[in-house]
């Protein structure tokens, strides 16, 4: 007989829900938050054993301990559970988890322990640390703003000597604290960046992104770090999705209503759109592609959106033949 398992995972404590074939509740049991104990507990449920929990801080650990000792384990996405979150108790999670698991209704996220995976975490990181340099950064310019001065260029993060342009001791007094916080930071960032670049070297297809136009080290790593495998994508447009580079249809009774945004990777998301922004600066094949696309009449933005959609597309098929960016695909098929 099938068990279905829901975890309702923290810090501290764990609660399981165990729910048979037929939707009856067999067992609802809270453990502390220990390897061993959650192993045993998985251990001592017969049949075959179909376990989920939340995407959470917690997820790759818990993944790591027990996906061996059940035979499916369903990571699913927690922004994808909300609607059915109405009140909000421990057990009660756990118990709509595994009536959500038996009926098929969880929308899985990907995990499968691999170094790659791991490497997520560390390019997780690096990406908190650039976000809030860029708070920071608009913080600083602000005081400028404030005072009716024009504050320009990066050399405004590197020069000391602004601030004694400053009138008022208050914001010279914030300016001077979060120019010192600006400093470690960027210290901070190059640490990560060597860090990057060792991990990278295990990583061959690194090597190929690379050659995309656009496409840096570092925007590398990120697309290597969150894709983890590219054969989990049935094809180029179940990945632009997976980006959130497109935008879903409201169809109802034949007729369109428009179309919504769509729950997408947001780091992948601005790895192509800063892509894109720097193809359209240089010549290369992905720029005339651009340019063709506006000779027969298509508007700005939108030209702009499928080059960054080519660019997925590309990133995507280079990994998986372990193959060097090729111009001339590009500029070939605008002449046929």
């Amino acid at each position: 007989m099938t068990k279905y398992i829901g975890l309702d995972a923290h810090s501290s404590t764990c609660t399981f829900n165990v729910t048979d074939e037929r939707g009856r509740e067999i067992d609802n049991t809270t453990l502390e938050t220990n390897g061993r104990l959650l192993v045993k507990y998985l251990r001592g449920i017969g049949g075959v054993k179909k376990l989920t929990f939340e995407e959470c801080e917690l997820s790759n650990w818990l993944y790591e301990i027990l996906s061996k000792e059940v035979d499916e384990l369903v990571v699913c996405n927690p922004v994808a559970n909300k609607d059915y979150k109405k009140i909000k108790t421990d057990k009660m999670d756990a118990r709509k988890l595994a009536k959500l698991l038996r009926g098929g209704f969880l929308i899985s996220v990907y995990h499968n322990g691999s170094s790659r995976e791991r490497f997520r975490s560390l390019m997780s990181a690096y990406q908190d640390l650039v976000e809030e340099s860029v708070r920071l950064k608009n913080r600083y310019k602000s005081l400028f703003r404030k005072e009716g001065k024009k504050a320009k260029g990066e050399s405004l993060y590197h020069d000391e000597s602004f601030l004694l342009g400053l009138e008022r001791r208050d914001f010279q007094f914030i300016g001077r604290h979060i120019y010192d916080l600006l400093e470690k930071m960027e210290e901070g960032r190059k640490e990560y960046i060597k860090e990057i670049l060792k991990y990278s070297k295990g990583f061959k297809e690194i090597k190929y992104l690379k050659t995309i136009p656009g496409i840096g080290q570092i925007q590398a790593a990120r697309i290597a770090s969150q894709v983890i495998d590219p054969k989990r994508f049935a094809d180029k447009y179940k990945y632009y999705s997976y980006c959130g580079l497109v935008r879903h249809k409201r169809i109802s009774d034949g007729k369109e209503y428009g179309s919504c945004k769509i729950w997408g990777n947001r780091i992948l998301k601005s790895v192509y759109k800063t892509a894109g922004l720097s193809v359209l600066q240089g010549s290369s094949g992905l720029r005339k592609y651009y340019d063709c696309l506006r000779s027969k009449g298509i508007s700005n933005d939108n030209a702009y959106n499928a080059v960054c959609r080519k660019i997925a597309a590309i990133s995507l098929s280079v990994w998986r033949k372990s193959e060097s960016y090729n111009d001339e695909l590009i500029t070939g098929n605008l002449t046929r």
